[in-house]
C-alpha cells in the first residue's frame, strides 16, 4: 500500500469535527468507560481527521490506564459509543498497531469489536479496482511471515485471520441492502466530508502496467510514458465501488507492481496495508481501506484524502447497521401459543423457498467411476463423523479440501447418495451443491439455506410449525423470507430435531462468495455448538479448494489428495481407461498427477489419441505434458492453430452468455459468429436430422470438438453446455489465460466479447429465413407456433431476448449508435411476442425504442439513445411512459440513465427511494412523470424532469396540472419550486378547480399563502360555484379560512347550491 506516509497539521481533526454536537459532562450523566464497546483505529492524521467527521456526536475525553500512553477521541454513531486512537506520529506496522489497541483494552475494557479504517494499496489485475474505490477485509493475510527456503526466497506461511462473527454478519447485512439499493457512502461524504479538502481529486486515475517503473523523482506521473497506461473502461459515476475480499498486510511498504501481482496470487489478495494483522489476533477486527494508491512504483499523495474519506465513510454506514447486541444468536423456540396457519399458506412458505435451478449441479456432477471412492465409505475419519459418541470431539463437522480438479464434488455426491439410499425416515439427509457458473441463488448461501431449510421441513414435516412464528414471519408473507430469518427458521428447525439425525452436503464452497462463506461457517459452528449441548445428531460435511483461508475450531479435516483410497482410485482410472498397457507409463501419469482426478481424465485422453494415430511418440507427448491443471489447459489450447475463432467464440459463449445455452442453441449460436467471418456456408445448418448408430449426437460432439474437450454438455433434464470443471475458468479468467491466447481482446476482455456475440443474436435475428419463417406463422396459435420455430432455430428466442442485453454490456467501451440506429423494432418486436408468455407484457409494433430499453433496463444504451433523439416523455406500451416502466422494473440505473443522472443520488438523497417495483408506483395509469413526481412530493424529480424540458403546464390524463397536485397533497417545496419555475398559479383543472382551491380544502396553509402572494385569484370558484374560502369553510381548516379572509376574500360569496362560507361551516359543525 502507500504508505508513504504523510504528516498532517493536528488542526486538521480539529476542523472536521465542526459540524458534530459536542456532549459536556457537566449537563448530563458522565459516560463511563464500559459504555464504549467499539474500537476505530487510525494510522495517519487524515484518518483519524475523517474518522472525527462521521461522528455524531463528539463526548469529552476521559481519564485512561495508568500504562495507556495513547490519546483518545470519543465519540458515537447511532447508538454505539466509539473509541478513536491513532498510530502515534511516523510509527507505523504491525507492532505499533498491537500496541495501541492493547493500550486502549486496558482503558476501555468492553470493547468488543474493531475497525481499522484507513487508506491502503489496490491490486488492480485480480478485479476492477480504481483510486478511491473500498475495499473490506473478508481475511487478513500477515505477508512477512514465512521460512526462508532454497535460493533465499521466503516461503510465506500466513495464517488466515477472519473477522468476528458479530461483524461478518454486518458486512453480509449490508451487501444484502446495496444488492437492492444504492450504498450511503456518497451521501456520507457529501453530508459529513464535503468542503474539508476530502473531496475526489481532480488529477487523472492512472494505472501503468506491472512491469513499467516510475522514472521520474517527482511525484507526479505527468512524465512517465503514457503508452504503459492500462487501458480502462470509463465508470459512468464517480461514486466509490465496495469491494470484498483478502488484504494483505505487513510492516514493508508495496512499491512493486510485479512483486505486487506475484504475492496477490499467492495468497489471493486485492489490498496492501500495514497495520491489521497485528490487531486480529488481540481484539475482533474488520480492515476498511480506501484505495489510495495501485502499490507500485507510481505512488503520490494525492488520493489519500478522499481515500480515507471513502473508507470513513464505509464505516459509518456499517455501524449504522451493527446490532448492539454481543453477537449474532438465533432463537431457539417454536411458539406454542400462537395458532396454526393454514397448510394452504405453510405450502405458499415452502414453495416459496424452491428455485428453478435448486439441484442443477448435483444433477451435472458425473456419477463417480466404477469400484472408485467406495474406500470413502471405510475411511477412520468418515467412521469417526458417523460414531454418535464421538460427536462432543468434533461437533458434526467433517471437511474434504483438496486441489481444484481432484475429485472433491464426485466424492461429495457419491457419499450422499450413499447415506441418501440407507438412512431411515429417522433420519434426513440434505445436500447443497455451490455453483459458480450458476444464477445467483446457485453460488450463494441464500440460496444454500432456502434449499436446506426445504429439504429439512419436507423430510420432517411437523417442523413446518417453525413457519408460524409470527416473530419470523408475519401472518400476510407468502415472499421467501430474508436471509437473516432463513438463518433463524433452520436453526429453530434443527432445535426441534429431538433424537432425529440431520446431515448436509455442502460442496465447493470455493465456489461461493468467500465472506458469505465466513458468516454461513460461523452461524454453522453456533447451531452445531447448540446441537451437542442439546443432543441434536446434526452432521455438516463441506468441501472446498485448500482456499479460502476458513477454519473451523472444531471438526475432522480431510485432504483428498493424501488419501491412499483417492491414489488408487485414480489408479484404478488409469488402468482401465489407458489403452496402453506400459506399467512405467501408467505410474508416470500417477506421480505427475498429484493426486488431480481431473489432470488425469484429460491426459488419458490425450495419450489415447497418440495411441490412436500410432504410438509412436507417447513417452514424449507425456513428458511433454505439464503437470498443472492450469499450464494443461493452456497445452490443449495452444498445441494446434486450427479452427481458432471457432474455439473463441465457444469460450466467449459459455463465458459471457446471459443464461447457459442448450446443446442446439449453442450450434446455431457458433454458426452465427462463423458465418459473419465467411467460415461457413451462409445457409442455417439443419437441426433438425437425427445421428442413428452415434453413441452422441452431432450437438454433443460439436461442443466438444469447437472446445478441444474442455466444454461438455450436462446430464440433466435441460441440457447445457458447461466448460467441464470450474477450473477451466479459473484458468481462462483469474489466470488470465484468455488475454495470452487472445491479446486483441485486451485487459477489458468482457466488452469485445459481449460485442461478438451481440452480432451473433443480431444476423440470426435478420437473417432472411429468420423473417421469413416469422412472417408467414399465424398469430392465433401461439404455442404450436413457438415449438414449430424452435425446432427450426432453436438460437432464436435467446437471441431475441438477449440481443440488447449483450448490446448494453458493451457500450461503455464500444459505441452502440450506428447498431440502435439501424435496430429493426417490428421485426424485434414479432420475434419476442412470440416468444412472450404473457399477453399483457407484449408490444405492439410501433413501440419506440427507448420505452423497449426502459422496461428491459438497458441504462448504457439509453445513454446512447438519447444523445439522438432526448425525447423521453413518449406514450404507449403498458406503462405509458419509458420512466414508468423503468420504475415497474426496480432497475434504478436505468431511472438515472433516463433523467441523464449519473445515478440517482443527488445532493444526498436518492431519489427513488421506496421505489423497488410496481407496486410502489401507486396512482400512476393518468399521470405524466412530472404530475406523478408533484403528487408524491419528489422534488429531486420535478427538478430533473424540469431540466429535461418537460412544459410544466400541462395537464395529465385525469386534467391535472403538476402544481393542482402538489397541492392537494401538501408538497410545499414542490410548490414553491413549481411556482419559481413559472407555473400558471390560476391554472384550472378537469373540474376548473385551481392549486389554491386544492390547497384550501386539504387545509395546507403555507402553500395557500404561497399561492396567494403569487397571484392566486382568492375568490376563484370552481364548476360546482365553491371558493376557497368555502371549500376550507366546509372542511374546517380554521388556520386557512383566517387566511383567506385576512386577505380579501368574499365571505358572502355563495356556490351553485346558495350556500355560503358561515352556512358550510356552521353545518359541519365547525365554530363560524
Amino acid at each position: 500500500m502507500d504508505i508513504s506516509r504523510r504528516k498532517e497539521p493536528a488542526e486538521a481533526s480539529l476542523h472536521m469535527a465542526k459540524r458534530q454536537k459536542v456532549i459536556h459532562h457537566s449537563n448530563m450523566p458522565i459516560p463511563q468507560h464500559d459504555n464504549y464497546t467499539i474500537a476505530w483505529i487510525c494510522a495517519l492524521p487524515i484518518e483519524i481527521a475523517a474518522a472525527r467527521a462521521v461522528l455524531d456526536e463528539i463526548h469529552e475525553s476521559l481519564p485512561t490506564h495508568a500504562g495507556d500512553s495513547n490519546t483518545y477521541v470519543l465519540g458515537s454513531i447511532k447508538r454505539h459509543n466509539i473509541v478513536i486512537a491513532c498510530l502515534p506520529a511516523d510509527q507505523y506496522g504491525i507492532i505499533n498497531a498491537a500496541n495501541v489497541v492493547t493500550n486502549m483494552k486496558r482503558t476501555f475494557t468492553a470493547i468488543r469489536v474493531g475497525l481499522m479504517v484507513g487508506i491502503g494499496g489496490g491490486v488492480p489485475n485480480k478485479i476492477d479496482l480504481r483510486l478511491g474505490d473500498i475495499v473490506v477485509g473478508t481475511r487478513v493475510m500477515q505477508t512477512d511471515l514465512g521460512k526462508i527456503v532454497r535460493g533465499g526466497q521466503l516461503e510465506r506461511t500466513a495464517i488466515p485471520r477472519i473477522p468476528h462473527q458479530l461483524l461478518g454478519t454486518a458486512v453480509s447485512t449490508i451487501r444484502a441492502k446495496h444488492e437492492r439499493g444504492p450504498s450511503r457512502v456518497p451521501t456520507i461524504l457529501q453530508q459529513k466530508l464535503q468542503g474539508y479538502g476530502y473531496s475526489r481529486p481532480s488529477s487523472r486515475d492512472r494505472l501503468f502496467h506491472a512491469t513499467y517503473y516510475h522514472e521520474h523523482p517527482t511525484a507526479n506521473c505527468d512524465k512517465c510514458d503514457h503508452s504503459k497506461l492500462v487501458v480502462r473502461s470509463t465508470r459512468l459515476s464517480s461514486d466509490p465501488v465496495i469491494h470484498y475480499g483478502a488484504i494483505a498486510s505487513g510492516s514493508q511498504v508495496m512499491k512493486n507492481g510485479i512483486i505486487r501481482d506475484e504475492v496477490a496470487r499467492q495468497l489471493d489478495v486485492i489490498c496492501f496495508e500495514m497495520e491489521a494483522a497485528g490487531l486480529m489476533d488481540i481484539l475482533p477486527c474488520l480492515p476498511i481501506r480506501g484505495i489510495c494508491d495501485y502499490s507500485d512504483s507510481h505512488k503520490s499523495k494525492e488520493w489519500q484524502r478522499y481515500a480515507a474519506a471513502t473508507a470513513a465513510a464505509y464505516a459509518r454506514e456499517l455501524l449504522e447497521e451493527l446490532p448492539e447486541t454481543d453477537a449474532y444468536t438465533c432463537k431457539a423456540f417454536i411458539p406454542s401459543h400462537v395458532q396454526l396457519l393454514s397448510h394452504e399458506r405453510r405450502e405458499r412458505l415452502l414453495n416459496s423457498l424452491r428455485f428453478e435451478q435448486i439441484d442443477t449441479r448435483r444433477s451435472t456432477i458425473k456419477s463417480a467411476h466404477a469400484k472408485t471412492c467406495r474406500w470413502f465409505l471405510n475411511h477412520p475419519d468418515y467412521k469417526t463423523w458417523l460414531d454418535p459418541a464421538k460427536l462432543t470431539q468434533h461437533h458434526g463437522f467433517l471437511w474434504i479440501s483438496g486441489k481444484p480438479g481432484a475429485g472433491k464434488s464426485t466424492i461429495m455426491k457419491f457419499a450422499y447418495l450413499n447415506m441418501k439410499k440407507t438412512h431411515n425416515k429417522r433420519a434426513i439427509t440434505a445436500s447443497f451443491f455451490f455453483n459458480a457458473r450458476g444464477e445467483y441463488l446457485e453460488k450463494s448461501i441464500l440460496g444454500m439455506y432456502r434449499s436446506l431449510l426445504l429439504q429439512l421441513l419436507e423430510g420432517y414435516p411437523d417442523l413446518q410449525t417453525v413457519l408460524d412464528d409470527p416473530e419470523l414471519v408475519s401472518q400476510s408473507q407468502s415472499a421467501c423470507p430474508s436471509l437473516n430469518v432463513l438463518k433463524d427458521l433452520l436453526y429453530n428447525a434443527v432445535s426441534a430435531l429431538g433424537r432425529r439425525s440431520f446431515t448436509c452436503f455442502v460442496d465447493a464452497l470455493d465456489e461461493c462468495d468467500e465472506q458469505q462463506v465466513v458468516d454461513m461457517i460461523q452461524c454453522f459452528e453456533d447451531l452445531a455448538e447448540q446441537s451437542t449441548e442439546k443432543g441434536v445428531p446434526l452432521r455438516i460435511c463441506f468441501s472446498s479448494r485448500h482456499y479460502p483461508y476458513i477454519v473451523i475450531q472444531r471438526g475432522i479435516r480431510l485432504t483428498l489428495e493424501h488419501q491412499v483410497g483417492h491414489a488408487e482410485d485414480l489408479e484404478a482410472y488409469v488402468s482401465s481407461r489407458l489403452r496402453i498397457e506400459d506399467p512405467a507409463i501408467v505410474q508416470k501419469i500417477l506421480d505427475k498427477a498429484a493426486g488431480v482426478f481431473m489432470w488425469v481424465v484429460l491426459v488419458v485422453d490425450i495419450l489415447n489419441r497418440e495411441y490412436r494415430r500410432g504410438a509412436m511418440t507417447l513417452k514424449r507427448r507425456l513428458e511433454e505434458l505439464p503437470s498443472g491443471l492450469s499450464d494443461l489447459f493452456k497445452d490443449i489450447l495452444r498445441r494446434d492453430n486450427e479452427n481458432i475463432e471457432e474455439l473463441l467464440l465457444c469460450i466467449l459463449w459459455i463465458l459471457c452468455s446471459k443464461r447457459p445455452l442448450q446443446p442446439r442453441e449453442f450450434y446455431h449460436a457458433l454458426w452465427s459468429g462463423l458465418v459473419l467471418q465467411g467460415l461457413v456456408d451462409s445457409e442455417i445448418p439443419d437441426v433438425s436430422s437425427t445421428d442413428t448408430g452415434e453413441r452422441l449426437d452431432k450437438f454433443h460432439r460439436y461442443v466438444i470438438s469447437s472446445s478441444k474437450g474442455l466444454a461438455e454438455v450436462t446430464k440433466s433434464t435441460q441440457p447445457s453446455v458447461q466448460f467441464i470443471h470450474e477450473s477451466v475458468r479459473d484458468f481462462l479468467i483469474k489466470d488470465r489465460g484468455l488475454y495470452e491466447l487472445w491479446p486483441e481482446l485486451g485487459v477489458d476482455w468482457e466488452s469485445p466479447s459481449h460485442e461478438k456475440l451481440k452480432q451473433c443474436c443480431n444476423i440470426y435475428i435478420t437473417h432472411p429465413a429468420v423473417r421469413a419463417s416469422v412472417s408467414v406463422l399465424p398469430p392465433e396459435a401461439r404455442a404450436n407456433s413457438r415449438t414449430e420455430i424452435l425446432n427450426k432455430y432453436p438460437f432464436l428466442e435467446y437471441a431475441c431476448q438477449f440481443i440488447l442485453y449483450h448490446a448494453n454490456a458493451t457500450a461503455k467501451s464500444i459505441p452502440q449508435d450506428e447498431f440502435l440506429s439501424s435496430f429493426h423494432i417490428p421485426n424485434w418486436v414479432t420475434i419476442n411476442n412470440l416468444f412472450e408468455k404473457f399477453k399483457v407484457r407484449e408490444y405492439k409494433l410501433d413501440a419506440r425504442l427507448i420505452y423497449i430499453l426502459a422496461e428491459r433496463g438497458f441504462p448504457e444504451l439509453i445513454r446512447t439513445r438519447l444523445k439522438q433523439d432526448p425525447e423521453i416523455n413518449v406514450l404507449g406500451e403498458r406503462y405509458r411512459y419509458p420512466f414508468f416502466a423503468a420504475l415497474a422494473s426496480g432497475n434504478k440505473d436505468t431511472v438515472a440513465a433516463l433523467l441523464n443522472s449519473p445515478s440517482t443520488i443527488r445532493d444526498g438523497v436518492d431519489i427513488t427511494e421506496g421505489l423497488n417495483s410496481r407496486k410502489d408506483l401507486g396512482e400512476y395509469k393518468k399521470r405524466t412523470p412530472l404530475s406523478w413526481s408533484a403528487q408524491n412530493g419528489r422534488i429531486e424529480l420535478v427538478k430533473l424532469f424540469l431540466q429535461r424540458g418537460m412544459t410544466i403546464n400541462d395537464a395529465d390524463r385525469d386534467g391535472q396540472t403538476s402544481l393542482s397536485l402538489a397541492s392537494w397533497n401538501g408538497h410545499e417545496t414542490v410548490v414553491r419550486l413549481l411556482i419559481d419555475r413559472g407555473a400558471d398559479v390560476n391554472a384550472r383543472n378537469k373540474d376548473r378547480s385551481t392549486p389554491l382551491l386544492e390547497a384550501s380544502a386539504n387545509g395546507h396553509e403555507g402553500i395557500a399563502r404561497l399561492l396567494i402572494d403569487s397571484g392566486a385569484d382568492i375568490n376563484v370558484s370552481n364548476q360546482y360555484g365553491s371558493t376557497p374560502l368555502l371549500r376550507a369553510s366546509a372542511n374546517g381548516h380554521d388556520a386557512v379560512a383566517r387566511l383567506l379572509i385576512d386577505r380579501g376574500a368574499d365571505v358572502n360569496a355563495s356556490n351553485l347550491d346558495g350556500s355560503t362560507p358561515l352556512l358550510e361551516a356552521s353545518a359541519n359543525g365547525h365554530d363560524a
